[in-house]
């Protein structure tokens, strides 16, 4: 298994007079062996295991390099994804493969929200298959925006009451609209939850 993944990084040139495209490489064929394997993993746990496996024992530029594949060669690269999320060290890397997931995977989407639209708390939760879930939470009152935080469902204190996504998000767009035009600040991350408001 390490030797499919790294003679598909590193260009194997073995039995073959010419190398072979690298894993990154445009012109890679997307019907080879790696794809084959990506094709087994929701069937197979063992070709699951394999691919994570191999992964760790590369350096960070073949890793990088392995999770673009998987993007362009998984039809669904949700699962392979996480598995190579459970084991990357690196932050940086973290947060990219996470930000993957979030692009791939089944999202689910609910609110929890309290008050008038003078003053209240609301929570935008996301829960990813196989992530940590967290929340967008904001806080308000006399009608402006007192704090915007993410953070995880474990931390938090606030537990309102359930709403419609939709009903949370009209109430805090325009409290949203009102603090960014006054040059008020947004959590580093906070792109992360841009899904709820898409359709707004």
């Amino acid at each position: 298994m390490k030797r499919l993944v790294e003679s598909a990084t590193a260009g194997y040139s073995g039995a073959v007079t010419e190398p072979r495209p690298g894993i990154a490489s445009a012109n890679r064929p997307r019907s080879g062996p790696f794809a084959s394997l990506l094709r087994q993993i929701p069937h197979d746990e063992c070709a699951l295991d394999g691919l994570a496996f191999a992964y760790c024992e590369l350096p960070e530029g073949a890793r990088q390099a392995l999770v673009r594949a998987v993007l362009q060669d998984a039809n669904d690269p949700a699962q392979a994804l996480l598995a190579l999320f459970a084991v990357e060290q690196e932050p940086m890397l973290q947060r990219r493969i996470a930000g993957y997931i979030q692009k791939h995977a089944r999202i689910d989407r609910s609110a929890l929200l309290e008050g008038t639209e003078a003053e209240g708390d609301a929570r935008l939760i996301e829960r990813v298959p196989g992530l940590r879930s967290e929340s967008l939470r904001i806080t308000w009152k006399r009608s402006q925006i007192r704090t915007i935080e993410i953070e995880s469902r474990m931390r938090s204190k606030f537990d309102g009451p359930a709403v419609p996504v939709a009903t949370a998000v009209d109430r805090l767009l325009p409290l949203l609209w009102r603090h960014i035009r006054t040059g008020g600040e947004l959590p580093e991350g906070v792109e992360r939850f841009a899904g709820f408001f898409s359709a707004a």
